[in-house]
């Protein structure tokens, strides 16, 4: 059953795309040509954290990586698929000290890197952060994934979820916790924000995690929901 939560989940995330151009403009400026070589798709990624973080072995500017747990579908035809590489770096790393009451870890992404080497410009920020499903998940049915619905440059940008199953509800971030078996861990989805999940460790409105712990330590696997703008090249 928690396979199937897992499956609604996963398969029922959508994008916001926005058109590089507006439509009702008539004479295009050199910023607006070039936005018009390719489209802007705005929306939260599911991604799973590659190799453990720790602020108190880290600096600004060190590198991070993700993967993607689900696949994206581009109305272009574009298919990013799932464990594609989501690549950030630090932007502020310290542990609990005499002049630091808390440790803190922010970081950001730059880029998505594709399998045949070409990388795709990304900006995004952490949405929400979950413990690591380990065998439970997330996983994609071969036509799963997530689909990148297509709109104007005025559509909203946040992502559309399905309820939860019948066996299972949704917390107060919106993260799906499963009623059978011996499992309480979250289930990050689209609209989920902050911290789940994740003892002694909150989340800012300025995506800094911080902890009252002697460092802020993210295990290999967490789940990391990036809210995320990504330039897509025209086919």
């Amino acid at each position: 059953m928690k396979r199937i939560v897992l499956l609604i989940v996963l398969s029922t995330f959508a994008f916001a795309m926005c058109n590089g151009q507006n439509a009702g403009t008539q004479a295009a400026s050199p910023d607006a040509a070039q936005a018009a070589s390719s489209n802007q798709m705005r929306g939260a990624i599911p991604t799973t954290l590659v190799k453990s973080l720790d602020s108190k072995k880290l600096k600004e500017g060190d590198t991070m990586v993700c993967q993607t747990s689900a696949a994206l579908h581009a109305p272009n035809g574009l298919l990013i698929p799932t464990g594609t590489k989501v690549i950030g770096h630090v932007t502020q790393a310290q542990a609990r000290s005499k002049g630091n009451a808390d440790s803190t870890l922010a970081v950001v992404f730059d880029k998505m890197q594709l399998s045949t080497g070409k990388e795709l410009p990304l900006k995004g920020v952490l949405q929400a952060v979950g413990p690591s499903l380990g065998n439970e998940g997330p996983m994609t049915t071969a036509s799963g994934g997530m689909s990148m619905g297509g709109h104007n440059g005025t559509a909203a940008d946040t992502a559309t979820v399905a309820p939860p199953s019948n066996d299972a509800v949704a917390g107060p971030n919106s993260g799906v916790h499963s009623l059978t078996g011996p499992s309480t861990r979250p289930i990050l989805q689209a609209q989920s924000q902050g911290v789940l999940g994740i003892k002694n460790l909150e989340m800012g409105k300025d995506s800094v995690l911080t902890s009252t712990n002697k460092e802020v330590k993210l295990d290999s696997g967490t789940q990391m929901m990036i809210r995320a703008e990504i330039e897509i090249p025209v086919q």
